[in-house]
């Protein structure tokens, strides 16, 4: 997948799933702007506070190397709105 600035992305990774804006690309790296971790949790499927245990909460930025990317795809429409919410407190219908 090709992706364009500003679009709203699902990486595929060897450690999860990662939705957030693509910021640039270059042929070796994608850096994603509020990115934040899939998680499935007791009350259901949502986005993590950002992309690791151990790292900073709602991180502004990250960058991926596209060694440990499987693949890049379009973010289902349901999760869009709810990464949206999650990075903005904006909730859409």
């Amino acid at each position: 997948m090709t992706t364009k600035t500003n679009e709203i992305v699902t990486l595929v990774t060897h450690v999860g799933e990662i939705i957030g804006r693509v910021k640039a690309e270059t042929e070796d790296y994608v850096v994603l702007s509020d990115p934040r971790l899939f998680v499935n949790q007791s009350e259901g499927a949502g986005l993590a506070p950002g992309i690791c245990m151990t790292g900073q909460m709602n991180p502004t930025e990250a960058t991926f190397f596209k060694g440990s990317i499987v693949a890049i795809v379009a973010t289902a429409v349901e999760l869009e709105k709810s990464w949206t919410q999650a990075v903005s407190g904006i909730a859409l219908a």
